[in-house]
C-alpha cells in the first residue's frame, strides 16, 4: 500500500469531515459545508466533485419555491456501499451483505446446536453470502454482533460459553476477507443503532433480556467501554432473591441471568419457553405471574443504575421483552418509579422490537467510520 503524505492525509481528513456534515445533514449544499468545516469554498468545490465523480455523494436540486437558481443539494450515497453483517446469538447464526441504506442484497440464517463448530459454519454462510451477492459489489467491512464477552478492540470473544468460544480472535480468523473485521457485543451495538436515532439523548442504557441477559451504556454521547471490556454484564448482578441460592457459572450466586434469562424461566415454569409463551398470552395466572417476577427482580436493580448515572431512558429489547411486552412494559415502568428518589429526572423506559440487524449495523459502521481513524474509504 502506498505511503500516505501530509497532503494526501490532510486530504482524506478534509474529506471525511465533508462526508460526516452531509451525513448529519442531509440536503446541504456547498456554501453551508464551507461554513460548518471553515474550509475555503475552492477547496469544498473540489473535494465534493470528486466525490460526487466517485458515486460516494449525489446531487439533487429541491424545489425550494424561489425564483432565481437553487443550490444544489447533496446527500450520501448509502445505497453505493456494502457490508457484512453476521449475527451470532445462542441457537442462531444469520449472515448478510447489506448496503449501508440497509438493503439486503443476500442473506443466510440456520439454528445451531450446542456441539456445532460455530466458527466453521460462520465461514460457510458468509463465502455462500459473499458469493450470491456478487463479485461487483465493494465491501468496505464485515461487522459482527456476538452475544457474550467482547474484546472490542482486538476483535477477540473472551467468553461465550454457550457458542464454547473462549478467548477466540474472530477478526483474526476472518481477516483473509480482505476487510476491517469489527467485533462488538450484541448489546453495544444495538447503543449505537439507538444512539444514532436520538443523537440529542445523550444518557441511557440498552437492557437485553434474552437467552442471557446483557447491556450497554450511552454516557455522555458516547457508548461507556471499559478496561476489561466486561462492562455492561447486567446478567451478573446479584438480584434480590429469597429461597434457596442459585449458583451461577461465573462463581457467585443469585446472578440476575438465574432468574429471569430463558434458562431460568423454564426451569421455574416446569414448561418449555414456547408453551409460556402460550400460556401469558392465554392470559393463564401461573405464567402471568412469572413474567410479573421478572419485574420484580429487575426494577431494583434498574432503579439503582438510574439513581447511579442519571439515566434519561432505558430501552428494553430481546425476546422476553418482545412476547411478554404487553405485561412488562406496565409492570416495570411502574416498580421502577416507585423506587426513584424524588428528585431523579428519568423520562421513561421504551421498548424496542424487531429492529433489523442490518439497519443496527449500518448505524455502527457509520458511526466507527465517522467517529475512527480507520482504513476504511467511501
Amino acid at each position: 500500500m502506498r505511503r500516505l503524505t501530509s497532503p494526501d492525509r490532510m486530504k482524506l481528513i478534509n474529506e471525511k469531515n465533508i462526508l460526516k456534515i452531509v451525513h448529519e445533514n442531509p440536503g446541504i449544499y456547498r456554501k453551508l459545508i464551507a461554513e460548518k468545516t471553515n474550509l475555503s469554498s475552492q477547496t469544498v468545490t473540489n473535494l465534493v466533485t470528486e466525490l460526487v465523480e466517485r458515486r460516494v455523494l449525489l446531487e439533487y436540486a429541491p424545489s425550494l419555491g424561489i425564483k432565481g437558481r437553487n443550490p444544489v443539494s447533496l446527500s450520501v450515497n448509502y445505497s453505493g456501499f456494502y457490508m457484512i453483517t453476521a449475527d451470532i446469538n445462542i441457537g442462531r447464526v444469520a449472515v448478510y451483505v447489506n448496503a449501508l441504506d440497509e438493503t439486503v442484497i443476500a442473506s443466510e440464517e440456520r439454528p445451531v446446536g450446542q456441539k456445532t463448530d460455530v466458527l466453521d459454519v460462520l465461514k460457510e454462510m458468509i463465502g455462500r453470502v459473499l458469493e450470491r451477492a456478487g463479485t461487483v459489489r465493494t465491501i468496505l467491512a464485515c461487522a459482527i454482533s456476538v452475544t457474550g464477552v467482547v474484546n472490542e478492540d482486538k476483535g477477540i470473544v473472551v467468553e461465550a460459553g454457550k457458542l464454547n468460544w473462549y478467548n477466540l480472535d474472530l477478526a483474526g480468523e476472518l481477516s483473509y476477507l480482505g476487510v476491517p473485521v469489527l467485533v462488538r457485543n450484541d448489546a453495544n451495538m444495538f447503543a449505537y443503532y439507538e444512539k444514532s436515532q436520538f443523537p440529542a439523548d445523550l444518557n441511557f442504557m440498552i437492557a437485553k433480556i434474552d437467552v442471557g441477559i446483557g447491556s450497554a451504556f450511552v454516557l455522555g454521547g458516547r457508548v461507556l467501554e471499559s478496561t476489561n471490556n466486561v462492562a455492561g454484564e447486567l446478567g451478573h448482578v446479584t438480584a434480590m432473591a429469597q429461597g434457596a441460592e442459585r449458583p451461577c457459572v461465573c462463581g457467585k450466586t443469585n446472578c440476575l441471568t438465574k432468574f429471569i434469562s430463558l434458562e431460568a424461566l423454564e426451569a421455574d415454569y416446569g414448561k418449555p419457553y414456547g408453551e409460556l409463551v402460550e400460556e401469558v398470552r392465554r392470559k393463564e395466572p401461573k405464567a402471568v405471574a412469572l413474567i410479573e417476577d421478572v419485574c420484580a427482580y429487575l426494577a431494583p436493580i434498574l432503579a439503582n443504575v438510574i439513581i447511579l448515572l442519571d439515566l434519561d431512558r432505558i430501552i428494553l429489547c430481546g425476546c422476553t421483552v418482545e412476547y411478554f411486552e404487553s405485561i412488562i412494559y406496565p409492570c416495570l415502568d411502574r416498580k421502577i418509579r416507585k423506587l426513584l428518589s424524588y428528585w431523579v429526572s428519568f423520562k421513561r423506559l421504551e421498548i424496542r422490537t424487531n429492529v433489523k440487524i442490518t439497519a443496527i449495523s449500518s448505524r455502527f459502521l457509520l458511526d466507527y467510520y465517522f467517529s475512527t481513524e480507520s482504513d476504511i474509504r467511501l
